[in-house]
């Protein structure tokens, strides 16, 4: 092995095996079928955007402000509440992002003519950070179903059992 680093030998293992601990955090899917983790960092991303965007997209801050701050008080205690132990808490969040993709996506469409392209972007972004959160939400809710959640797939799972027919 090339060392890369001009240390004595026994502290350059020594670092090497003290950052073995250290982990990304993504979209790693630690358990499978389970995108809670996902669906927890795009409900915090969304409702961090809506509140830092909306003096931008806003039309009459004044009045959807309040309606701004309860969405994003909504997501994320719905991002709080993820985990891989709870069904429910996925239904809420497939109904929730449904709702703010709909709400966002139509208010882009229907101002697209009177508003400024800042606003028409910032509006759209939401709408697919929404829509990417209500995809994550029912890939874990159909493996919820299934009760494929922190299951492996197996060789020759959709193969036809010879001895029934």
């Amino acid at each position: 092995m090339m060392r890369l680093l001009l240390l004595p030998k026994g502290m350059e293992q020594l670092i090497i095996n003290a950052m073995a601990d250290y982990q990304p955090y993504g979209f790693v899917n630690s358990i499978s079928h389970y995108y809670g983790d996902a669906v927890r960092q795009l409900f915090a991303s969304t409702a961090a955007l809506m509140l830092i965007g909306a003096p931008f997209y806003s039309d009459f801050l004044r009045a959807e402000l309040p309606f701004e701050i309860a969405g994003a008080l909504a997501l994320v205690a719905l991002a709080a509440l993820m985990n891989p132990h709870n069904k429910s808490i996925f239904v809420v969040a497939a109904i929730a992002s449904g709702i703010g993709l709909t709400v966002f996506e139509m208010w882009a469409l229907y101002s697209y003519h009177d508003s400024t392209w800042a606003q028409f972007v910032l509006r759209e972004l939401i709408s697919i950070l929404f829509l990417a959160g209500f995809y994550f939400s029912m890939k874990t809710l159909r493996a919820f179903l299934l009760g494929k959640i922190g299951k492996h797939n197996s060789v020759g799972e959709f193969e036809k059992d010879q001895s029934h027919d």
